[in-house]
């Protein structure tokens, strides 16, 4: 796979958000029932993604996580880098001479090609795309019973 998983899972986690905010936070239970994300990869990758204002958190019992900006200004590069930035924590790989002249080389231009791709692309996008194909919003109508 090109992708790793928590990148899947943060693109996956902020278009649920995206999808089923309608102007209220969604928790992150919602999003783990909703999407099968495992939680304990799950509320790293908002917390991340807080940090960076992709996402906003709230707390208290009515809190979880909503947008922190339009859709069409994130765009999947964006989240990939905050994924990128989890992960940099890997141990050192052994160069090889092969390795420095042939793959990495060739791993670069791939990897250079992939985040102008990712550039190109926004929440948005892929939001109306959900649209578009019909896949509906899985949260209820929440009722507020204050006055």
């Amino acid at each position: 796979m090109i992708f790793d998983k928590k990148f899947l899972y943060a693109l996956e986690a902020t278009l649920d958000i995206a999808i089923n905010s309608k102007g209220n936070p969604i928790q992150s239970h919602e999003i783990t029932k909703r999407q099968g994300i495992p939680k304990r990869y799950l509320e790293n990758i908002l917390q991340k993604l807080v940090q960076e204002n992709i996402l906003k958190g709230t707390r208290g019992p009515k809190g979880g996580y909503s947008l922190a900006k339009e859709k069409r200004n994130v765009s999947l590069v964006e989240i990939y880098n905050v994924i990128l930035a989890i992960d940099k924590k890997k141990p050192p790989v052994i160069q090889t001479e092969i390795k420095k002249k042939i793959i990495t080389p060739i791993i670069s231009n791939v990897s250079e090609d992939i985040v102008n791709y990712l550039k190109s692309i926004t929440l948005d996008d892929l939001y109306r795309k959900i649209k578009n194909i019909g896949i509906k919003s899985n949260t209820k109508k929440k009722i507020d019973f204050s006055i």
